[in-house]
């Protein structure tokens, strides 16, 4: 969970970002199935955040960025022969990153038009439990708070935009478990790509609000988990969800920003419990305009 947006050179940003997403259907494959013991799972994460834009002593525009997320999980799971009620909380898995933006374009003239490259680097650190125990029993693997093992995130970002419009797409590799951090469970490797349009509805003359609203289609497609390197046959999948987004600048520092999630078609290997309807709200103060 990280804050896309670049920032101006020299900005520092905090931020605040809680994510909420519920499950309780269950699918095998792309057909939906009966969901016998009413199994659920219901996360929270409010993430803790910081990106700072480097002034440009080295060539391109870059931002580092620091995320602490903290994690509350609701479940009904079932546990070797049994299904049991619970909840696991505390911190999740904790994360450094850094992006430059390689390429700027602005034709120079009153077009208000412009495109930009963006690509970045996030290091994922396991500092989330992954041995909680209910009843004398492991938590399942995917409930656990933390993936246990060291992980890295490639991305890349394209912007152009044209007065009030913008396009932008955005791509990501997450290579979950790099094989140091001491797990015996190995997350399936995850590839996203969402495309977004972009419109500001409203534009008031400096320092006056601003106010984006956007859609983006994402599609994401993630590997077999693997335990012990034998293949889980119920993990991974793919799937194509709508992301409707409204961003509000009340002021130039401020950011207020509101997500959602909704699957399109899902497509999962074997049966798995799918996540439904999700969403995340963000504030954001930059320090420096």
């Amino acid at each position: 969970m990280t804050e896309p947006e670049p920032l101006y050179s020299g900005g520092l940003q905090l931020y605040a970002a809680h994510h909420h997403s519920f499950a309780t259907r269950r699918f095998d494959d792309f057909r939906p199935v009966r969901n016998g013991d009413s199994l659920f799972v219901s996360g929270h994460t409010l993430g803790l955040g910081a990106n700072y834009s480097i002034p440009r002593v080295i060539p391109g525009e870059w931002t580092i960025s620091g995320l602490l997320p903290l994690s509350w999980r609701e479940f009904r799971a079932r546990v070797n022969d049994r299904v049991i009620t619970d909840r696991v909380h505390g911190f999740g898995d904790a994360a450094l990153g850094a992006r430059v933006r390689w390429l700027w374009w602005v034709p120079g003239d009153a077009s208000q038009r412009g495109a930009s490259l963006t690509a970045g680097l996030i290091v994922h650190f396991p500092t989330g439990e992954t041995t909680a125990h209910r009843d004398g029993k492991p938590v399942p693997r995917d409930l656990q708070l933390g993936d246990g093992a060291f992980g890295l995130t490639f991305f890349h970002s394209a912007i152009y935009s044209d007065n009030r419009v913008e396009l932008i797409t955005h791509t990501s590799y997450h290579w979950r478990s790099i094989g140091i951090g001491g797990s015996n469970y190995d997350f399936g490797d995850e590839i996203s790509t969402d495309f977004e349009f972009k419109y500001r509805v409203i534009q008031e003359k400096f320092p006056g609000n601003t106010m984006f609203l956007s859609l983006a289609v994402n599609f994401s497609r993630s590997d077999f988990d693997r335990d012990n390197g034998v293949r889980v046959k119920d993990s991974g999948g793919w799937r194509v969800q709508l992301e409707p987004r409204v961003q509000w600048h009340p002021k130039p520092w401020w950011q207020l920003k509101a997500e959602f999630f909704v699957p399109v078609f899902q497509n999962t290997h074997g049966e798995q419990l799918v996540k439904e309807v999700a969403f995340k709200v963000s504030v954001a103060w930059r320090f420096t305009t």
